[in-house]
């Protein structure tokens, strides 16, 4: 049992899979050389326990509410309630500016859901950036299985299995997890109210706690440290030293080293990785340049401009080239099939009302767009005695004809505009 305090992060104790998965495999070999011979830095109060760290949501920033935003709607459209908010306030990092966190559960009670949020001062560009964190969990008698797109984080304990997906989709990170969960045989564990749902966060933040110390990860800092660091934030000093260079020459010689240590250690049959450069994105099995390498997902997204102009041709090709199936077993499978045909960082959905019919069948309207082109792809499907059709696939101009709701008569497709007007038919 370690005890609660002030924890430093001791960066000599990263391990090399770790730092590959922050920063990718050149970047993070390098990492990895550098941090051998780095010293531990200020950390925070640990383990970070939802009993310290609750709030008022009025104590959450205005910059947290403006780059959740599309992130809670999305998990509202899932279904899932919040039942707490979170702020990291026993913090002595000088580079964290803000952070805060909102856990939810869905109506089963049973997924608990997280999306998480700091603003962090990159000392070699000088700028803040946001960083978003997704996840959906399920707990089990001895395990948990979580989805997230957190790459950055430490390794799990081995009772804690985390599948990690790169997108700020939170549906998507939802499906994956849906998906891993049919795997289970176990039925996940039910929260009757929140406070067993908080208690079995903290155990679960507890375990992982000393699971860190004993790797040495996190260390104990001294009273001393601790005042040193409080005095340096109320100072305002936050001023880093630069981050240590590493020769060319020795470098190489350490890099050859390390891979061919790892190579010599690795089964010949592991499954090669592509890393992608990082001014480029990948949609269907290809790669488009982007204008410039984004230091973010939130920064690349938040760019109209995003996308090399050269692209845009062949990015509307491909995504108007993708075949949809006549039919899909059923409404993940379908969903599914949308959020692979949606370019990253662009809109896709569904529309804005329910879709009517008059022969009592469901009908499910998505939109994708069509990147920098004013143009967007709608699928329409009916779910009829459990399975999907595909009734509709057509393109169609966004300004000023944008689908705002569907109508099923007579086995004809009206389609409506904002103004309630008429802007599309097709006879069945």
């Amino acid at each position: 049992m370690f005890i609660p305090g002030y924890y430093k992060i001791n960066y000599r104790a990263m391990r090399v899979r770790e730092l590959v998965r922050w920063y990718g495999f050149q970047r993070g070999f390098k990492t990895y050389l550098i941090t051998r011979s780095k010293q531990p830095n200020a950390g925070s109060w640990m383990p970070g326990l939802w009993t310290d760290m609750q709030c008022p949501q009025e104590d959450l920033s205005e910059e947290f509410w403006l780059a959740t935003k599309p992130h809670r709607l999305a998990f509202e459209q899932l279904g899932f309630v919040a039942c707490a908010f979170l702020k990291v306030t026993k913090n002595l990092n000088p580079l964290i500016r803000d952070s805060g966190a909102i856990n939810y559960l869905d109506p089963t009670r049973r997924h608990f859901g997280q999306l998480l949020f700091n603003r962090v001062y990159h000392r070699n560009v000088g700028e803040e950036v946001n960083n978003i964190a997704i996840a959906f969990t399920a707990a089990f008698a001895k395990s948990s299985l979580s989805c997230t797109n957190n790459l950055r984080a430490f390794d799990a304990f081995a009772s804690h299995k985390i599948i990690r997906l790169a997108s700020y989709d939170a549906k998507l990170i939802h499906q994956k997890f849906l998906e891993q969960l049919q795997r289970c045989k176990e039925v996940p564990r039910q929260f009757p109210d929140d406070e067993s749902l908080r208690q079995w966060s903290d155990a679960r933040q507890v375990e992982a706690f000393e699971d860190r110390v004993r790797r040495r990860l996190f260390i104990p800092m001294t009273d001393e440290e601790v005042a040193a660091a409080k005095a340096r934030l109320a100072s305002g000093d936050f001023k880093s030293a630069p981050p240590r260079r590493i020769p060319k020459l020795a470098f190489a010689l350490w890099l050859t080293a390390l891979v061919a240590i790892i190579l010599l250690h690795s089964p010949s049959r592991r499954r090669s990785h592509t890393y992608l450069r990082p001014d480029v994105m990948e949609y269907q099995g290809q790669q488009f340049k982007m204008r410039k390498a984004y230091l973010s997902y939130e920064d690349y997204k938040d760019d109209p401009n995003n996308l090399d102009t050269n692209e845009l041709d062949r990015i509307e090709q491909t995504m108007l080239s993708v075949k949809i199936q006549p039919t899909y077993k059923d409404r993940r499978e379908f969903m599914s099939a949308m959020v692979d045909l949606t370019f990253p960082g662009y809109g896709g959905g569904g529309i804005g009302e329910v879709p009517q019919t008059d022969d009592g069948s469901t009908l499910y309207v998505q939109s994708m767009e069509i990147p920098q082109r004013d143009k967007d792809r709608y699928v329409v499907a009916r779910e009829s005695d459990g399975q999907i059709t595909v009734l509709d696939d057509f393109v169609s101009n966004s300004i000023g004809n944008e689908v705002r709701h569907v109508k099923l008569e007579k086995q004809t497709l009206r389609y409506y505009n904002f103004g309630n007007q008429l802007i599309r038919e097709k006879q069945l």
